[in-house]
């Protein structure tokens, strides 16, 4: 579906055309119950007849509710996108296509920048933490996306780039982990894993080319669905490279496991990108538990300032103390993927401004696709997308 002709806006009145046919289906529903019921009076059929036309009145009113809920949701995408709507009118390039909406969830959207139907190279990004249909998705996932197709198209013309968001990420940001590694799981990356490996065969199945290059392009959470996709039976359908950006992690021990050779795993990790930092559970749960300690014999000798300080102090000790007892290739979800011991590939990007002494907070967690904020690794992105990953500027492995 071209961008070019609003389909955003087609796809609301679309959902609210089939809201509004549903109304004479009921009504005509409920006219034929009555002839029904009319005739069966004082049979036992009459009942069953009773329980069938309430729960199909129940699923039309459901899937009523529905329509008008993705169609709002539809209609402020489209709000969002009004700015994105000039620049394509002015420049079209490269075009948008909407491969997919809908509603479950935090909200469903696949968006591709260039045909990925008759591209030579696709790659599909997923994005991580706090991402939803809402609008940061537009103001940021979809431009790194249109970012991407841009950068990719400069090495290869015949290049699309997706965004997909086909699953439900959790509803943290960065920051939020930061303190709360114990609410991270793996659970909905496995879930949205055998999500992505279903949208990624049909990918390469509706590709004219015989053989497609295609990349699956995970950063922050979405690296660890990434991972977790690959590391299923048969791997990422179609793929033969793999990029992870800002990750925490994909639940494998070295790059062999992904399934398309160690040589094809690339990897993005700023040295002040917390998230690629975060501690391995052992330590997490080492600092919960200091946290938790300090805070009680702090509270008896200072009040609640002196728990305070007591949490910190006693949270900092017990990382240190188990830090000297945890691996220093392990992070939060296996091995750091951008330590030797993985064995991928580190291209090199912009250490990012330092959380604390730079006042820089997440933002080095969130520049990989831009090439206004890191141009180098934007290129380096761009390049393994275009199918010339041997073209890349490296960096040494942790």
């Amino acid at each position: 579906m071209r961008h070019s002709g609003g389909p955003w806006i087609r796809a609301a009145g679309a959902a609210e055309a089939l809201r509004t046919h549903m109304g004479p289906v009921r009504a005509e529903f409920a006219a034929a119950h009555e002839g029904l019921a009319a005739g069966t009076e004082g049979l036992g059929v009459a009942a069953v007849l009773r329980t069938v036309r309430g729960s199909w009145e129940r699923r039309i009113e459901a899937a009523m509710g529905e329509c008008g809920s993705l169609a709002g949701q539809l209609r402020a995408v489209a709000r969002d996108l009004g700015e994105t709507d000039e620049q394509l009118r002015a420049g079209g390039n490269p075009p948008m296509y909407l491969l997919g909406i809908g509603d479950e969830g935090n909200g469903r959207a696949i968006v591709s920048y260039g045909n990925p139907d008759t591209a030579r190279n696709v790659s599909a990004y997923v994005p991580g933490l706090g991402t939803a249909l809402d609008e940061d998705f537009v103001k940021n996932d979809m431009k790194r996306a249109r970012d991407t197709a841009i950068g990719a198209q400069e090495y290869d013309r015949s290049s699309a780039s997706i965004v997909w968001l086909g699953y439900d990420a959790p509803q943290l940001s960065a920051a939020d982990i930061s303190g709360n590694a114990d609410v991270m799981f793996a659970d909905q990356a496995q879930v949205g894993a055998v999500a992505y490996n279903e949208f990624m065969s049909g990918i390469s199945a509706t590709n004219e080319n015989d053989d497609p290059h295609v990349t699956a392009v995970g950063h922050s959470y979405g690296s660890l669905t990434v991972g977790q996709a690959a590391q299923r039976p048969g791997g990422v359908p179609g793929a033969d490279d793999i990029i992870l950006l800002g990750s925490p992690g994909t639940g494998a021990k070295s790059a062999d496991e992904l399934g398309v050779g160690r040589e094809h795993v690339y990897v993005g990790a700023a040295e002040n990108d917390p998230v690629t930092a975060m501690p391995a559970r052992i330590e997490a749960r080492g600092m919960a538990t200091g946290a938790a300690s300090g805070a009680v014999v702090g509270a008896a000798l200072g009040g609640p300032v002196g728990a305070a300080a007591g949490a910190v102090g006693g949270g900092a000790a017990a990382y240190f103390a188990q830090d000297a007892q945890a691996d220093d290739r392990e992070i939060w979800y296996g091995t750091d993927p951008a330590h030797e011991a993985f064995g991928a590939q580190r291209f090199r990007v912009e250490d990012g401004p330092r959380p604390v002494r730079d006042g820089g907070g997440f933002a080095a967690h969130s520049n990989y696709l831009s090439p206004d904020a890191d141009e180098e690794s934007a290129r380096n992105i761009a390049k393994v997308v275009a199918g010339q990953g041997k073209n890349i500027s490296l960096q040494e492995p942790r």
